[in-house]
C-alpha cells in the first residue's frame, strides 16, 4: 500500500481507523483497501471505524464501510462503527440504510468492550 488514506493505530489486536477526512465515493473505495491490506499485513482479530469526526455518510459510503466489514469478517475480523452522529444516524434511518455486518457502539470505549466481549 503506498500512502494511507487516513492514519490508523494498531490498539492490542485491534485496527483502530479514526476518519477525519471528508469521504467521498473515490475516496472510501481507497479507504476500504487500506483496511483489508491492514488486516493482511497485521495480527487483528477486530476493526474499529471512528467516524465520531464525520458529518455526512450518504448511501454509497455506507455500502461500502458495510462490504468493507463483510470483507474483514471473512478476513476473520469483527467490524464495529463508533461515533455516528445524531444527523447521520437520522440520516440513515430516513434513508433505510442498514449498516451489514457492522455492530455500532456509541464511543471508543464501548467499542473496544464490545470486541473484547465477542471473543
Amino acid at each position: 500500500m503506498k500512502s494511507k488514506v487516513v492514519p490508523t493505530i494498531k490498539l492490542y489486536d485491534y485496527l483502530l481507523v479514526p476518519i477525519q477526512i471528508e469521504l467521498d465515493d473515490n475516496t472510501v473505495e481507497r479507504l476500504q483497501m487500506q483496511i483489508l491490506h491492514e488486516i493482511h499485513e497485521n495480527d487483528v482479530r477486530g476493526i474499529i471505524i471512528d467516524v465520531s469526526m464525520v458529518d455526512v455518510i450518504d448511501s454509497y459510503i455506507s455500502f461500502v464501510l458495510s462490504e468493507t466489514a463483510g470483507m474483514a469478517k471473512a478476513m476473520g475480523c469483527h467490524t464495529v462503527i463508533c461515533g455516528i452522529q445524531p444527523q447521520v444516524a437520522l440520516t440513515l434511518a430516513q434513508m433505510g440504510i442498514r449498516l451489514k455486518d457492522i455492530i455500532t457502539a456509541r464511543s471508543l470505549e464501548d467499542a473496544i468492550d464490545i470486541l473484547d466481549e465477542l471473543d
